[in-house]
């Protein structure tokens, strides 16, 4: 094994499949591999395949211990570019196809340490709204960090609406005539 392998940490990022989320969790990848952090960022492959289009294909040439790999898609409409059309779904579809592509990638990267190629993983930072990677994080006995990308002044809204639902704020009443125009 070699000498920076048993030295040096490795943090596996993997942001929510969403460009406000990967941009994100990208600046924190580059600011702990600026401190002396291996890296490994975890896309899916159609977010991949975006990245580069918009960066151009040489874009990632260069990085050095800063790797990009790819995990599917797990969802039939990604190729329409309809992401986000149903949330639920989404979400449903996130965790229920993405815990065994991300843990075969682990087991992956724990083979190229164990052959000195690179560093082994020391931790996990995965963005908050990709909940099982804590469980690849346990059953590995891996340190994880839980990102969450959003502003504080989302985080407080979002922390209310309960609230404004008990109390009958939510959902709006009369919404349409706010919107005169529409529909």
């Amino acid at each position: 094994m070699s000498n920076f392998a048993k030295t040096k940490p490795h943090a596996v990022l993997i942001p929510c499949p969403s460009q406000g989320h990967i941009n994100a969790l990208l600046k924190l990848g580059k600011l702990l591999h600026l401190r002396g952090f291996h890296i490994t960022f975890v896309n899916t492959e159609y977010n991949h395949k975006c990245l580069l289009n918009s960066r151009g294909t040489n874009s990632l040439d260069g990085f050095t211990d800063f790797n990009f790999e790819t995990i599917p898609n797990g969802f039939t409409t990604m190729e329409s570019g309809d992401l986000f059309q149903d949330v639920h779904l989404f979400f449903q579809s996130v965790m229920t196809n993405f815990l065994q592509p991300f843990g075969e990638l682990l087991t992956r990267l724990d083979a190229s340490a164990t052959a000195g190629l690179i560093p082994p993983v020391t931790c996990i930072v995965s963005d908050c709204y990709m909940p099982f990677t804590v469980d690849a994080a346990e059953e590995r006995a891996l340190p994880i960090v839980l990102f969450s990308p959003v502003s504080a002044c989302c985080s407080l809204t979002t922390s209310h609406i309960p609230k404004l639902f008990q109390n009958g704020v939510l959902p709006l009443k009369g919404i349409a005539s706010l919107f005169p125009f529409s529909s």
